[in-house]
Parts: C-alpha cells; sequence; structure tokens
C-alpha cells in the first residue's frame, strides 16, 4: 500500500532522468533512466499523468501538483503514484534517511546507497543491506596485492570490520603489483600496513590481526571465530590447497568463502564465490580441474625455480580486486535468497580484452557437499 497521499510532497528523485515522447492518439511514452544503474524503464500513461512528473520536479505537496494538470487524488491518480514510488523514481522524504545507521556513515557512503536504490528499488531495502555491511566482519587471509586489494574496496563500499592474516612483511618489489599504501611501507608486517590501510578508508575501523601462515594443520577456530565471510587470497603453499581447507571449514559452519582470483601467470582471473549448499564448494572445483586436465602432459621445464618470474600488472590485480568486491556486495545485497546455481571462472585477457569463462557444476557425489557427504 503506497504511504502517499494529497498533503504528502512527492519529488521525482535525483539519479533518475526523464524523457517525454511527443504525445500520440492522447498516449504519452515516458522514459526512465536510473543514472546509477543504467536502467531503462519505459511506460505509456494519459497525457495529464506525463504532466503531472512535470510538476513533481518542484516541490510542493501533491494536491497542488494535481490540481496544476487538471487531476484529482482518485484510485486512478493513487495506482500512478505507487507506481511510481514503488519502481523508486518518486520519494516522499530524503531517501538516505535512517535510524540504522549512523548519519556521518550515510554521508560518506552515500553514493553508494543511491547506487542500491537504484537496483532495490526501495530506501528501506538499501538501508538494510547497507547495514549488513556496517555490521558484517570480513575475515581475509593473505594480504599481498590481491588481499589488499579487496581489502581497500570493501572499505569503500562500507565494510569497517575485519580480521586480517599473514605471515609476510612488505617488500619492496611489492610496489609493482600492489597499487596501495600497503606497496609504500618497505619491512613492516603486511598485516600492520594493512591496518594503516583501513583506518585510512573505513568507518570507525575495527580490525584484528594475525601473523600467522595458513597450514594444513591451522586451527581455524581461533582465526575465523563470529566471520560472516573469509576472503582467500593465499597462494602458498599453493592456493588450490588453501581454498580446499578453508572451503570444507566452510561448509561445516555455514560461512561464505570468497576464493580470489588474481595468482601467478593468472593475475586478471575470475575467483569464485563459495556457498554453503548453494555453489560448488573447492573440493568440486578441485574435482572438475582434475577431469579436465586429465590428458594434460605438460613438458618438464628446464627451469626449476621460477617464482618471481611471472610478469603481471597493477592494473591486471586491480581488475581480480573489483571483480571480487562486486561479488561480496554481490552477496550481501541477497544472503538470504540464493538458489543452487553453478560456478565457474573467467579471466580478462589483455591481448583482445576479452573475457574467457567456462561454467562449474556442484558435484552431486561430492563427499564435502554433495549428496555423498558423509
Amino acid at each position: 500500500m503506497t504511504h502517499l497521499s494529497e498533503a504528502s510532497a512527492p519529488e521525482l528523485r535525483d539519479g533518475v532522468e526523464v524523457f517525454l515522447y511527443p504525445q500520440k492518439e492522447r498516449i504519452c511514452q515516458v522514459l526512465f533512466l536510473f543514472l546509477s544503474n543504467r536502467r531503462r524503464l519505459r511506460i505509456e500513461c494519459k497525457p495529464a499523468f506525463a504532466s503531472l512528473l512535470k510538476e513533481l520536479a518542484r516541490s510542493q505537496p501533491l494536491k497542488d501538483s494535481l490540481s496544476q494538470v487538471g487531476l484529482v487524488w482518485d484510485s486512478e491518480a493513487e495506482a500512478f503514484l505507487a507506481f511510481l514510488e514503488a519502481e523508486g523514481i518518486v520519494t516522499l522524504s530524503d531517501p538516505l534517511k535512517t535510524d540504522l545507521l549512523p548519519v556521518a556513515y550515510v554521508e560518506q557512503y552515500k553514493r553508494q546507497l543511491y547506487f542500491l536504490l537504484d537496483i532495490l528499488k526501495s530506501p528501506q531495502k538499501a538501508h538494510e543491506v547497507q547495514k549488513r555491511i556496517f555490521d558484517s566482519l570480513i575475515t581475509v587471509f593473505g594480504l599481498g596485492a590481491m588481499g589488499s586489494g579487496i581489502l581497500q574496496q570493501l572499505c569503500m563500499m562500507g565494510f569497517r570490520r575485519f580480521t586480517l592474516i599473514d605471515y609476510a612483511d612488505v617488500e619492496e618489489n611489492d610496489i609493482a603489483r600492489t597499487p596501495y599504501r600497503i606497496a609504500t611501507q618497505v619491512g613492516i608486517p603486511k598485516t600492520e600496513a594493512a591496518k594503516a590501510l583501513v583506518e585510512d578508508f573505513a568507518f570507525a575501523p575495527e580490525v584484528e590481526l594475525h601473523n600467522v601462515t595458513l597450514r594444513t594443520d591451522t586451527d581455524l577456530n581461533a582465526l575465523v571465530r563470529g566471520t560472516s565471510l573469509i576472503v582467500n587470497t593465499t597462494d602458498q603453499p599453493y592456493v588450490g590447497y588453501t581454498n580446499i581447507k578453508l572451503s570444507r571449514y566452510a561448509l561445516r559452519h555455514d560461512i561464505p568463502v570468497l576464493a580470489s582470483g588474481g595468482f601467478d601467470a593468472h593475475l586478471a582471473s575470475l575467483g569464485e564465490l563459495l556457498i554453503p549448499h548453494v555453489t560448488p564448494c573447492a573440493d568440486c572445483y578441485a574435482t572438475f580441474f582434475h577431469e579436465s586436465l586429465k590428458d594434460w602432459k605438460p613438458i618438464p621445464h628446464p627451469v626449476k625455480e621460477r617464482e618471481g618470474w611471472f610478469g603481471g600488472l597493477g592494473s591486471l590485480s586491480t581488475f581480480s580486486a573489483s571483480t571480487a568486491a562486486l561479488d561480496i556486495l554481490g552477496y550481501f545485497m541477497n544472503p538470504e535468497d540464493r538458489k543452487a546455481v553453478p560456478g565457474g571462472r573467467g579471466e580478462f585477457l589483455f591481448h583482445d580484452y576479452s573475457l574467457d569463462t567456462f561454467v562449474v557444476e556442484r558435484d552431486k557425489e561430492c563427499q564435502f557437499c554433495g549428496e555423498g557427504r558423509k
């Protein structure tokens, strides 16, 4: 039911452009263009209602707007205004005003809130998503180019509570692929540098640090207790192993894992969001690659120690970090509305600006997330 009445003063919302087409046979076409997400909504209405849209650009009571175009507050007018309100085209008051979030926080992230409003078409839903972001605790394993890149973008989205895990110190060559403050703090632990990054960007940050290595025997209970989502960017000893360890733990505790791309020779690769019993788990991916590559026989390389020989660009790491952050935002927008979906991977190819992707299905026989699990 609409909240509108003759006494209310609805206004066209900032961020929505309105285009009126010439009248034809007593019908007007109207195009609404949402600037944040380029959504287009086209409708047909009576000329008087098209004219009403012009009046809604003014700050005045709805009764006055209706009278200016020869309309009255009846069921037809109520239905039209209710439609505009439901689509996020008009608003009765400041759409950013809320009791769910601190005023200073809303001011800092208002552009994101406007973007969420365009996607969700409801100020209340946009506020609820941002409140989930405000309250959540994100655990990040690995704080190199990918980990610090994702961390910075999450701070810029309004995430503020983090557990940061890495064993290494910042080295001079990190600046080649780490275009963030962390790359300039040579010699200090990456966890300390990452904490400084969070304090630069986040609102009222809360940060816990662990200078440890993720090993097969690592006790995860002490590291991820209370976490809302795990981000894994570790590539030592091998990204496949660390993904499996975290994925198996997360399945038992119903925690999503963002297994990032952006490692070694795959700097512009897309990661995968592993949602327990919704998407394939890390073991499903391992099975998929085992079967897909069983006939692949690479020639042994003459150079045995090739660490550091993979070329790359900071912009490629940034691409992977950005897609990971968007994946995480998408999850927080609809955490309770997830149906079983396939997974997959992709990689941006610099030479022709294409995106090479493939699909990975859940393995029904998977012992950890499928029907065959114990």
